[in-house]
């Protein structure tokens, strides 16, 4: 089954009006500090950040704040919501940097912001939002999770950074691959459950567990994606299939293929390949992954991690917000991003 905006929306019952509220405060962030006295060119910035904070999403990693705050004790909801608004301004700034960086014209069917005022607006936008972010979080007043959120800002640097310098290189390995979607990706996950864990009051095993519920999820979201990326048509991922390889980047399937094949492989090839054959090129590397089995593998390694996600609640107890944690675990391997 494909999730739907409504049946992600029917996972988030037991924290609706919680999020509700992180949706509202995020409209506070554009609208700046009251207390400065205006002028037009802040409004300018306030009418950039209201389209950089209103581009629809799925809102699904401070629902995971959240609901793992209530999972672990529910001790302080008020900072639960505190943090799970700076998880998503987390998430967004990153979107905004990663737009600037891949020249993307669209995010989610509206106009980037690279797109509509250039590369350094757009940097600049995404530098304010990141700042953001480290506000809220500091407001939680918690020291373990604010050197957590620190750590996973430097992460998700190191991911796109490597993700930058290691394109058009066939021999990234596995492993590189694996640290890279967690830098990437995962870190977020993981600091987003682990994070509402810690202020949900939870002791150490709980706020063990749902970080490894993070980690794991985080994980089989990002291979999800890397193996949609050669398994769907233009008209379900919004972007041509191959897109990642015909971008340079290496990911789980073209690494399958690379350790199927040796050194005389589909993947170098295209890389080497002239402009004019690169279509050729990707289309032989594609049909191969198919012919060779490299994209059920892909779905086994999701599996995989998915049912560790699911295997890190297990001594929870049964709820509303254990059956959504689950559902979202299940819906990483039936999505499209």
């Amino acid at each position: 089954m494909i999730p739907t905006p409504a049946s992600y929306t029917s996972l988030f019952v037991p924290i609706e009006a919680e999020l509700e509220r992180v949706v509202d405060t995020l409209g506070t962030v554009a609208a700046g500090d009251e207390t400065v006295a205006r002028s037009a060119g802040s409004d300018a910035v306030a009418e950039r950040l209201e389209h950089v904070l209103s581009v629809p999403g799925k809102r699904v990693r401070p629902a995971i704040t959240l609901l793992a705050a209530r999972l672990a004790g529910n001790a302080d909801p008020a900072k639960a919501i505190t943090m799970a608004t700076a998880v998503e301004l987390l998430h967004i700034a990153t979107l905004v940097h990663d737009d600037t960086v891949d020249s993307a014209d669209i995010r989610r069917g509206q106009a980037t912001a690279s797109n509509l005022w250039g590369r350094n607006v757009a940097v600049l936008l995404g530098d304010y939002v990141f700042a953001a972010s480290a506000r809220f979080v500091c407001a939680t007043g918690n020291v373990q999770v604010i050197d957590r959120f620190a750590a996973t800002i430097m992460e998700l640097s190191k991911g796109e950074l490597t993700e930058l310098l290691d394109a058009g290189n066939a021999s990234v390995s596995r492993g590189a691959y694996l640290e890279r979607i967690f830098n990437k990706t995962a870190s977020l996950f993981m600091t987003a459950s682990e994070s509402g864990a810690v202020l949900g009051g939870g002791g150490p095993d709980r706020v063990r567990r749902l970080r490894e519920f993070g980690y794991n999820l985080g994980m089989a979201y990002q291979v999800m994606d890397d193996l949609l990326d050669f398994d769907s048509t233009r008209e379900q991922l919004g972007k041509p299939a191959g897109h990642d390889l015909a971008n340079g980047v290496m990911t789980l399937p073209a690494i399958m293929l690379v350790e199927r094949t040796g050194p005389d492989n589909a993947i170098g090839d295209f890389f080497r390949s002239s402009p004019e054959d690169r279509a050729l090129k990707l289309e032989r590397a594609m049909t191969e992954m198919r012919v060779r089995g490299v994209l059920d593998d892909c779905r086994q390694t999701v599996s995989a991690y998915i049912a560790a996600a699911r295997g890190a609640l297990s001594n929870f107890a049964p709820s509303p917000e254990l059956d959504s944690l689950l559902g979202l675990a299940e819906f990483a391997g039936a999505r499209f991003s």
